[in-house]
């Protein structure tokens, strides 16, 4: 057991433990330079010798080079990269330059990843250890994140070790457990002192070391060579203030370095540059700078280094940063210059190397090493990744004057980084693009894809703006790219609900497309859904109907997701069967394409189509996948309309607390994001919570909030966003009769624009509710509501009418006419799981003289929303391989998961069964 570290080593065997019996875990193990991070690792490792264990440590002069990590963790397994999927492959091997580059998103890297270890793991447990995290590029430590949330039943263990500093580091891994290492105890540093210590110190000596160390275990051992000798009662001593931990062992260590021959110490710095690099390179770069392997012996004789199986390694990263932050500006460009005459003429995966050594080797603006960089960047696409392109882009604008030249390179850093799926770094490059472009298309095009960036990220304010800004002076040179861009302000309107200034926008973009081809189908498309919003629905499906051919195929590399656009259309026209059919193919294309980004977009619509179709365990799941992917690929957008889809279908269903807890996240995220309409959703959750509760007065409260919003942004009621049909059944309850009436206005209206029959049945079922003293008229109106209901598989809506006429004509003395209304209500909701409209109607029933009906719960509501989404999946006839590559998950976890289902699925234990209970669940009439 390490010393004073006993409950430390308890915790992280435990993990190794619950490897060996096939559960995975993380951790993340954080605190100051020497405080012992690395040696609890190591102790655990030895502990667990009966694990496969792969390792990687960052290097601070490597942080910029995209996956040189990961690179480096996965060498010595790539040949296990023929147990995952192909596409997963040709991600990896793109990324880790070791094939041709893939037109992938980052994200498919994170899932072969993913897929990798879980290969690794069909061996038996692994244990991965990544030192020093804070100084991992942020490519591989996406990945590794990304990867490691996912693990479930692989049995493998991943270690972090990072410094408290780094916040980008800190918010990569905020979602993995974390131990926070403080000082040793007083004994456990007296004893550590005693036995480790690298000089006599006198009693007064012992107790400075221990208040300048603090318990640090690397200062409890280096100091004590330091502060010999020292006890002077100095200025150092008497001020009361103890120096930085960093500081105190840096100027140990550089001490020791200053003493070293000047060879030594050049071969040093070398080795600080080169990193993480083999032997071979080493020597090749020491030559380079005229000097030789043995120019390293004075300093591994210093202990300063050591010599391991494939090269140098400094005994601690403290002494890497002593070196390298020791030496003066010249000398170090020096060394990458050194470094990078080694490398010329190098190919992958060197050439990252050679770039990053090049562009680091000067400080002044240089045409000729900007021409390098450039040409490394777009002239061999067989060995680059978008991210290494990126950075290769943006060291080329570093040594480019300012001007044109500059911004031109800066753009095409920023859409290498984007395709990258680093939306962040995409954007903080387009701002500095734009501060030297010169010419005006330059200019448009840098405005254009900042837009498109600031949605995805949640700024859609700043997106409307900036795009506005750019439209009149794009109609001057190229009005089809004005046309689209007016496209996207209305977008923009429409995710913030303002459908009163997406009509202007859409209206404008129309008319300036003309007949420019290329920006028919997105500027028709947008203008489709704002008809069908708010304008002729009937105009707006006979659009819809000739825009089907170019939806079926849409182009994955225009700024709009079409798909999803199109999807919203269906929705809007009331064509749920379309809507599904579109989205759910779009869905499975990007699962195939691992197009994560725009899988959370589609997936945040399906959840609403869903619900309307009464498939509700498939609405949480999707909503629930979406939330998750959105947050993990930072699509904020994404993250308020798929939380708003949860709280409603959980409102459904009764699930108060989970509803109520999801509604205040969506509205907390809505206002983060700039996103009133899905604040105004969560909202309208809320009222149907309450409605389903009975609670009218509360539902009123809340459902009052979205028809505020709706009025204010010049919306009316739909499926999207849905208020009225159920503030209307509040007021009724309530008796505010005139009220009701004023919001039956509303849905008759909405009923009139076109064809839209679950809005008329709605209507129409107010419309009978508003007629208690006619009971001919009332009984008329919730036929026809019944009848416009059944054109649209709407279980829900249908059993609210049933069970509204059933309430009425109980009231009215019908008491059997009542009871097999509310019979068939009652199944409907007790099949739906609508736990709280089903014990409204049970209610009713048993006063009508009824006795309560309840058929057997549909089976797939014992499944979680991950095991439902793994069930989907299968039920597509995929093998546990592809379904792990479509859902992000290890093939081990998608084991467990379905181990699970046939569990909990009685009379399922084999595929086949399982894909026929999905087809008969997907037929069968609710």
């Amino acid at each position: 057991m390490l010393l004073g570290r006993s409950a430390e080593c308890a915790r992280l065997l435990a993990l190794i433990d619950k490897a060996r019996g096939g559960e995975s875990g993380a951790l993340v193990i954080r605190g100051e330079a020497g405080i012992g991070k690395t040696s609890l690792v190591s102790y655990v490792a030895d502990a667990a010798d009966d694990l496969l264990r792969i390792g990687t440590r960052g290097v601070e002069v490597e942080s910029d080079l995209p996956y040189v990590g990961l690179a480096d963790l996965l060498r010595p397994v790539l040949h296990f990269l023929d147990r995952i999927p192909e596409r997963q492959v040709a991600a990896l091997t793109g990324a880790l330059a070791l094939g041709p580059a893939e037109a992938q998103d980052r994200f498919a890297v994170a899932a072969g990843t993913l897929s990798l270890l879980g290969a690794l793991a069909d061996e038996g447990p692994v244990l991965v250890t990544v030192d020093d995290a804070h100084w991992l590029d942020p490519y591989s430590l996406d990945a590794l994140a990304f990867a490691t949330r996912r693990l479930g039943r692989e049995g493998v263990v991943v270690l972090f070790t990072t410094r408290d500093a780094p916040e980008e580091s800190a918010s990569r891994l905020a979602s993995i457990d974390t131990l926070t290492l403080g000082g040793l105890d007083p004994d456990s540093a007296h004893r550590l002192i005693a036995e480790e210590g690298t000089a006599e110190l006198t009693e007064r000596e012992t107790a400075r070391l221990l208040a300048e160390a603090r318990g640090n275990p690397l200062a409890l051992i280096e100091l004590p060579a330091l502060l010999a000798g020292s006890d002077s009662g100095g200025d150092e001593e008497e001020s009361g203030a103890p120096l930085a931990i960093g500081e105190l062992l840096a100027h140990t260590f550089g001490s020791a370095v200053d003493r070293l021959p000047s060879e030594a110490q050049d071969a040093m710095l070398l080795l600080a540059v080169l990193g993480t690099r083999p032997l071979a390179g080493t020597e090749a770069a020491l030559r380079a700078h005229g000097l030789s392997y043995e120019s390293l012996e004075a300093a591994e004789a210093a202990g300063l280094v050591v010599e391991e199986r494939d090269g140098y390694a400094f005994r601690h990263p403290l002494v890497r940063s002593a070196v390298y932050h020791g030496a003066t500006p010249v000398r170090r460009r020096r060394a990458h210059h050194a470094v990078a005459r080694s490398l010329q003429g190098a190919t992958a995966p060197a050439l990252e190397q050679y770039a990053w050594h090049l562009a680091a080797s000067g400080a002044e603006p240089d045409e000729h090493v900007a021409s390098l960089l450039e040409n490394a960047a777009s002239g061999a696409p067989e060995t680059l990744t978008y991210p290494l392109a990126s950075r290769l882009y943006e060291r080329a604008a570093r040594f480019t004057p300012a001007g044109q030249r500059k911004a031109e390179r800066l753009l095409d850093a920023a859409r290498a980084s984007q395709a990258a799926g680093s939306l962040n770094e995409a954007a903080a490059i387009l701002d500095r693009a734009l501060e030297h472009a010169e010419q005006l298309g330059t200019r448009l095009d840098i405005r254009q894809l900042r837009c498109y960036l600031d949605v995805q990220r949640g700024q859609p304010t700043r997106s409307r703006e900036l795009l506005r800004s750019a439209v009149d002076e794009a109609e001057k040179v190229d009005p089809a790219l004005a046309a689209v861009m007016l496209g996207g302000i209305a977008l923009t309107e429409l995710a913030v609900g303002d459908l009163t200034a997406a009509r202007h926008s859409s209206a404008a973009a129309m008319h300036m497309a003309g007949s420019a081809q290329e920006a028919m189908l997105p500027v028709r498309l947008l203008h489709t859904l704002v008809l069908l919003l708010g304008g002729d629905a009937d105009a707006g499906r006979e659009l819809l109907r000739e825009l089907a051919e170019p939806l079926a195929s849409p182009d994955p590399a225009f700024p709009y997701p079409l798909s999803g656009v199109g999807g919203l259309c269906h929705l809007a026209a009331e064509q749920l069967d379309e809507a599904y059919g579109l989205l759910d193919r779009a869905a499975y294309t990007a699962r195939g394409s691992s197009a994560v980004g725009l899988l959370s977009h589609l997936l945040c619509t399906l959840a609403v189509v869903e619900f309307w179709r009464g498939r509700w365990t498939p609405s949480l799941a999707h909503a629930d996948e979406a939330v998750r992917l959105a947050e993990a690929t930072g699509r904020l957008i994404e993250v308020p309309r798929g939380l708003a889809a949860l709280a409603r279908t959980e409102a459904a269903l009764n699930r108060e607390e989970d509803c109520r807890r999801h509604a205040a996240q969506a509205q907390e995220w809505a206002l983060s994001t700039e996103l009133p309409m899905d604040a105004a959703r969560a909202r309208g959750a809320l009222g149907l919570l309450e409605l389903g509760l009975g609670r009218f007065e509360e539902a009123v409260h809340c459902l009052e909030d979205v028809r505020a919003f709706s009025r204010e942004h010049g919306r009316g009621d739909g499926l999207y966003l849905t208020w009225a049909a159920d503030l209307a059944d509040a007021y009724v309850h309530l008796h505010m009769t005139a009220e009701a009436r004023e919001v039956l206005d509303v849905l008759e209206y909405e009923a009139g624009r076109g064809h839209r029959p679950v809005t008329a049945g709605a209507a129409a079922r107010c419309r009978g509710l508003l007629e208690p003293g006619d009971p001919e008229a009332a009984s008329r109106h919730m036929e026809r509501s019944l009848a416009l209901l059944a054109e649209r598989p709407v279980p829900f809506e249908r059993g609210r009418t049933e069970f509204a006429w059933g309430e009425q004509l109980r009231r009215q003395g019908r008491r059997s006419e009542a009871r097999r209304l509310l019979e068939r209500a009652l199944v409907t909701f007790e099949r739906l799981g609508a736990t709280g409209w089903a014990a409204r109607v049970a209610a009713e029933l048993h006063a009508a003289g009824g006795t309560e009906v309840r058929p057997e719960r549909a089976p797939l509501e014992r499944l979680t929303p991950q095991e439902l989404q793994v069930a989907l999946v299968v039920g597509r006839g995929l093998t546990n391989h592809e379904v792990a590559e479509r859902l992000f998950l290890s093939v081990k976890t998608v084991e467990f998961h379905l181990s699970n289902i046939y569990r909990k699925l009685d009379g399922v234990s084999r595929r086949a069964q399982l894909v026929r209970l999905l087809a008969q669940a997907a037929e069968a009439p609710v």
